[in-house]
C-alpha cells in the first residue's frame, strides 16, 4: 500500500521550489519528506560526464572494495570530500523560492510539536 501511495504521489506531484532546481515534499504523519531527485540526477550526471570526476569516483570504489573488514579507518573519505567540493554539495535558495520552501516546510510541522518554552513567551531572557 505504501509503494502504491508513493508511485501516485511521484505521478501528481507539485514541485516546492523550480529554482534553482525542482524540490518535492510530501507529507508523512509526523512530518515531510524532501525530494531531491533533481539535485541527484545533476551529481550523477557531472559525475559521468566529467573524466576526473569519475576517475576520483572510481578511487572510491576501489578503495571500499578493497577493505576486507571495517577497521575505522577511511581512506575514501578524503576522496568523498574531494569529489563533493568539485560537484557542489549545496543548494541556494533565494527570493521566492526560499519563502516558498519556507511556506511548505512549515505546512509539513504536525500541530502542537513546536513549543516555546515559558520565559521566551514572557518575553524574559
Amino acid at each position: 500500500m505504501n509503494r502504491l501511495r508513493l508511485y501516485l504521489h511521484r505521478l501528481f506531484r507539485r514541485p516546492a521550489i523550480t529554482d534553482p532546481m525542482r524540490i518535492y515534499t510530501r507529507r508523512i504523519p509526523d512530518g515531510l519528506m524532501l525530494d531531491f531527485e533533481d539535485y541527484f540526477t545533476y551529481v550523477i550526471e557531472t559525475i559521468a560526464d566529467d573524466e576526473d570526476m569519475l576517475a576520483l569516483f572510481l578511487e572510491i570504489v576501489d578503495d571500499r572494495n578493497n577493505a576486507r573488514v571495517h577497521d575505522g579507518w577511511e581512506p575514501e573519505r578524503l576522496y568523498v570530500e574531494q569529489l563533493a567540493g568539485m560537484v557542489g554539495h549545496e543548494i541556494p535558495f533565494r527570493g521566492k523560492a526560499l519563502a516558498a520552501l519556507a511556506d511548505r516546510l512549515r505546512a509539513g510541522v504536525p500541530t502542537g510539536s513546536v513549543s516555546i518554552p515559558a520565559q521566551r513567551e514572557a518575553g524574559a531572557a
